[in-house]
């Protein structure tokens, strides 16, 4: 009978024995994190309509309820395994870093083999949009949410960075705020999904204080977050508060980070969302005469449904293969078509205003264009170099006369003049597009209504000359 009673007695020792629950997420200097379990099923499945789909902040009580429970979470939290980044090919996420609704055009991660890469993909949001003009305090605004189950990074100048265009002539500057969430590991080092906010704002000169973006950020560093909690707010300043040049947009900057600085695609959403965003960056909510974007609209103008276009194998997350699109796992990709295609009647004027279009890709002659009224001719290149010169006949001889070109190295351009040939009515147009990057010409009646996108801000930004100096 005493074995017995002793068998008992260990037994209820080893029921005792587990992990304390509220020891700490362990971050080295690297951003690494040193985890092992996933956190228990209890706390993995505290979630609130607040935390997941957003705060209705007329409710105080509410709101302490759940920041409540958002810190009592992290505290019982155990330590939690970030996944392969390699999970995210197939397992990819079902929640957008916002709502779609919130914003009105972006772009998808432009890669180096592009005419002109840029290294992440953006969202921008509407400067006139009565909804951000109205609002009062940082919930107002729209919401940011975790993409993923990860770890917040904070950086020291998370809501005050410096955004400097030195080169630009005149030099300006702007400021950032942002966080990162790490989401994945990769050969030994973490991955984040980066987010980087650009209002165009800078606080001190729209009167508002220099840590204005503070409470934008509602996450601490180190802190466990699930899918879709929100994370903070986009501050969308007025026309009158925006900073820069008419180039720029009030937007969200996202894509993959591996530390210590490797860029990768921001594929890991599921094809409904990929989709959902193609739409929104080919037919942009406000139509391409928005105020509240600049020229950087064009990075998405007329690219098929992606996150990543014309990237190199160091871009690709989950291969080391070159993708002309990168949608799906980096290998069904390859079956893809990555041309890019910009319609006629896409370019700015009515369809029933248009005389003559035509479009597509790689060295090409228009023959005997025959218009009989005046006109005007819009011309899209997706990318440099390309050239267009018309061809006229005249006393038995040809005159040949170059009207436009795309340099090496420029992203899609829009070009715009009225009839320059006179009296002639027939012609023959010559394009060189060496690279195939694809090209779209209309011609119109002279008098149709033309609004060229990104020139329509009548509001002179508020720098230069008045930013701060470099830092």
């Amino acid at each position: 009978m005493k074995y017995f009673y002793l068998y008992i007695l260990i037994l209820l020792l080893i029921a005792c024995g587990s992990d304390d629950p509220n020891s700490d997420i362990e971050i080295s200097n690297s951003n690494s994190i040193t985890a092992t379990t996933k956190p228990d099923k209890e706390n993995e499945n505290i979630k609130t309509s607040g935390i997941n789909k957003g705060v209705d902040n007329s409710k105080k009580s509410e709101n302490k309820e759940q920041n409540s429970i958002k810190k009592s979470y992290q505290k019982s939290n155990t330590k939690y395994s970030l996944p392969e980044l390699s999970d995210f090919a197939t397992n990819k996420s079902d929640r957008f870093f916002v709502d779609f609704k919130d914003i009105i055009a972006g772009h998808p991660f432009v890669g180096s083999r592009s005419p002109k890469p840029h290294n992440d993909a953006q969202v921008y949001f509407s400067n006139t949009d009565q909804r951000w003009l109205n609002a009062n305090q940082p919930s107002d605004y729209p919401p940011i949410y975790a993409v993923a189950d990860g770890y917040i990074s904070i950086p020291s100048k998370a809501t005050y960075n410096i955004v400097e265009h030195k080169n630009a002539n005149p030099p300006w500057w702007h400021v950032a705020y942002g966080f990162t969430l790490q989401i994945a590991t990769h050969n030994g080092n973490v991955v984040e999904f980066m987010y980087q906010m650009e209002p165009y704002m800078i606080p001190e000169l729209a009167g508002k204080s220099k840590d204005f973006y503070k409470n934008f950020i509602i996450v601490k560093n180190g802190q466990f977050v699930n899918k879709g909690d929100i994370l903070g707010y986009m501050y969308v300043p007025s026309l009158e508060e925006m900073v820069g040049s008419k180039l720029g947009s009030s937007h969200i900057a996202f894509s993959l980070i591996k530390q210590p600085s490797t860029v990768y695609i921001p594929a890991i959403f599921n094809e409904e969302i990929v989709k959902q965003f193609a739409n929104i960056y080919r037919n942009p909510t406000e139509g391409w005469e928005s105020k509240s974007f600049g020229m950087d609209w064009n990075r998405a103008r007329g690219l098929p449904d992606a996150m990543g276009w014309m990237i190199s194998g160091s871009e690709n997350p989950f291969n080391d293969n070159d993708l002309g699109v990168l949608l799906y796992d980096g290998i069904k990709d390859k079956d893809l078509d990555s041309k890019a295609i910009v319609y006629p009647e896409q370019l700015g004027i009515d369809d029933e205003d248009i005389l003559y279009s035509e479009y597509g890709w790689g060295d090409t002659t228009l023959e005997q264009i025959n218009i009989s009224e005046d006109w005007q001719v819009l011309f899209a290149g997706i990318g440099g170099p390309i050239k267009v010169k018309f061809k006229i006949k005249e006393n038995n001889s040809v005159r040949e006369s170059q009207v436009f070109e795309l340099r090496p190295g420029q992203n899609f351009t829009l070009n715009h003049k009225n009839n320059f040939l006179g009296s002639n009515y027939e012609f023959s147009i010559s394009i060189y597009d060496p690279e195939e990057w694809g090209w779209s010409i209309a011609f119109a009646k002279a008098k149709a209504l033309y609004i060229s996108p990104g020139s329509t801000r009548d509001i002179e930004p508020l720098c230069p000359p008045n930013c701060p100096p470099k830092p």
